[in-house]
């Protein structure tokens, strides 16, 4: 026994001196090799990097230049500017302050501005004709910020304050609008409940979210109006979390004063990359909204994902027609390129009553 146990250790040996003999650093494949090269562009932490991405939706697909900096710790700047080839623009800067209270309390510090010349409008309500397409003029400057209070490990309040310009030209509709100007003085406040593992790629969890927001206007007050927006998402993995059933609902809603109005640039709409998708950019529009979605996720190898999907919404200017009747639907197949926590490309296709839509995103569906 003694020597059978000598001639095993002997046999360990020799097999962990061959192994040593031929160590080498790990090489990853080619599909991995894509995909770090893609982290690194879109997901990168460089002080210097390139934007890529989408500066309004509709716009396409934009690029420029951008810095970042992390300063005390759990501070972070961020500006960027972005430019398509349809001629949309933007810049923006974001400034998130070291937190207060071990991270229980975040200040934040934003300022845009964007010129997008040529934003889809059909007309208000569900029934609106896809042969009225027109388009307008926009332009939006925004500065202001908000504060956000972790009250618990998931559940989070806050409050925004924000000074927002817009400019819209609607002389060209099928449908005339005037040229619109409205300067607002816009409050916020939001609640929510989030355990999902990670915002930009989740597999388990629930995000449960409402928004209240109040925009008064300062130049005149034709078109003051508040606004809610509330959304649901809830994440059920099978199969160690191989299989993923997602669901989304969405719901917002509009109220004015007697005599007010909602300008139809800041109606809630439907139709995108991430709302009714199959449906073009900004394709319905009126006071109130209702989104359904469903989608069903499987792994397609490392980092990939495929997804089907359905989306069913409608748009009403009462908001005692936000039922199921009359929805539009839209159902594809999508497959996602990721890390463990974010989503670095998104490829879908879309199918509706309208026709096939091509989604090509940098950020998840929901």
């Amino acid at each position: 026994q003694a020597q059978e146990s000598e001639s095993r250790e002997a046999l360990l040996a020799l097999e962990r001196a061959e192994k040593a003999a031929h160590l080498h650093p790990y090489t990853p494949d080619a599909l991995e090799e894509k995909i770090n090269l893609a982290e690194r562009m879109v997901l990168s932490r460089r002080t210097v990097y390139p934007f890529i991405g989408s500066v309004f939706e509709g716009g396409g697909f934009s690029a420029g230049p951008g810095v970042r900096h992390r300063f005390a710790e759990t501070g972070f700047m961020d500006v960027h500017a972005g430019l398509s080839l349809r001629g949309f623009a933007s810049a923006e800067a974001n400034v998130l302050f070291p937190t207060v209270a071990h991270g229980a309390l975040t200040f934040e510090a934003h300022a845009e501005q964007l010129h997008a010349p040529t934003v889809a409008f059909f007309g208000a309500g569900n029934d609106s004709p896809r042969s009225q397409r027109g388009t307008f003029g926009y332009d939006r400057t925004t500065a202001g910020g908000s504060v956000r209070v972790q009250a618990t490990t998931h559940a989070a309040v806050g409050g925004s304050l924000d000074w927002l310009q817009a400019r819209a030209d609607g002389q060209s509709l099928h449908t005339p609008q005037m040229v619109m100007d409205p300067a607002y003085a816009r409050a916020g406040a939001f609640a929510e409940l989030d355990t999902r593992d990670a915002p930009g790629y989740t597999r388990n969890g629930t995000l449960a979210r409402i928004e209240w927001s109040n925009y008064d206007q300062v130049n005149g007050s034709a078109f003051a109006f508040r606004r809610v927006d509330a959304e649901v998402q809830q994440y059920i993995p099978l199969a160690r979390e191989r299989w993923v059933f997602a669901f989304r609902g969405v719901a917002s809603t509009t109220d004015t004063s007697r005599g007010a109005d909602v300008p139809y640039f800041l109606m809630p709409e439907l139709g995108g990359s991430h709302l009714l998708r199959g449906y073009s950019p900004w394709r319905f529009r009126d006071r109130n909204r209702l989104l359904l979605s469903g989608e069903y996720r499987w792994p397609a190898g490392p980092f990939v994902d495929m997804a089907i999907f359905m989306d069913a919404g409608k748009v009403t200017a009462g908001r005692a027609d936000l039922n199921l009747r009359g929805l539009r639907t839209s159902q594809g197949i999508g497959v996602r390129i990721h890390t463990p926590n974010a989503t670095v490309t998104r490829i879908e296709v879309a199918r509706s009553r309208e026709g096939t839509s091509l989604i090509f995103a940098f950020s998840p569906s929901f």
